[in-house]
């Protein structure tokens, strides 16, 4: 081998092993029950409905511990995600037959935030899907940094101290099985 071709194969090998430092070193993972997502702090929800229906006095900037309930269902996702798409029909399910149990209506709120959207993306996809919950912009994927994961869709309940007590990565297809798993933690 000739002088020009070492040096480009040194070259090559050190990019590929930077590479797979980096990865490693910054590596997401996918959530995991027990693990905590911290102090998030979430933009402001879009109306003063949302924000009543979380329990806040006003739509302004908010903390999980702000919610008034037990835990929250937070849905992450973007409005040009084919898989969030899908699911939508399926969250909406989820969040009526959580509104029509006693026992859980006031125990668990829901909440979708949208990753690297704003208002007004949010404001048509709450319109198309018709979403009975809150939607929150996250234009800077403040969540999704508080998750270690940036994909999408991803469903977490969370108590109030951030604690993951139910993950679920990509879209699902079955309401009944996810409110069965809400109903084993919000006993």
């Amino acid at each position: 081998m000739n002088r020009t071709t070492k040096v480009l194969a040194l070259g090559c090998c050190l990019a590929l092993i930077f590479c797979f430092c980096a990865a490693a070193w910054g590596a997401e993972a996918e959530p995991k029950v027990g693990q905590q997502v911290g102090a998030v702090k979430f933009k402001a929800p879009m109306s003063a409905d949302d924000a009543k229906y979380l329990g806040l006095a006003k739509p302004e900037a908010f903390t999980l511990k702000d919610i008034q309930a037990t835990y929250v269902l937070v849905e992450q996702f973007n409005t040009s995600c084919p898989h969030c798409m899908h699911q939508a029909p399926f969250l909406n399910s989820v969040y009526n037959m959580v509104q029509q149990d006693a026992k859980l209506k006031d125990k668990v709120k829901f909440m979708a935030v949208g990753q690297g959207n704003e208002a007004p993306q949010l404001g048509m996809w709450k319109a198309f899907h018709k979403v009975p919950f809150p939607l929150i912009p996250d234009p800077d994927s403040s969540f999704g940094k508080a998750l270690n994961f940036s994909p999408y869709p991803v469903t977490v309940v969370l108590d109030k101290s951030g604690k993951i007590l139910l993950a679920h990565i990509g879209a699902f297809d079955n309401a009944e099985e996810v409110l069965k798993e809400i109903k084993k933690i919000a006993k």
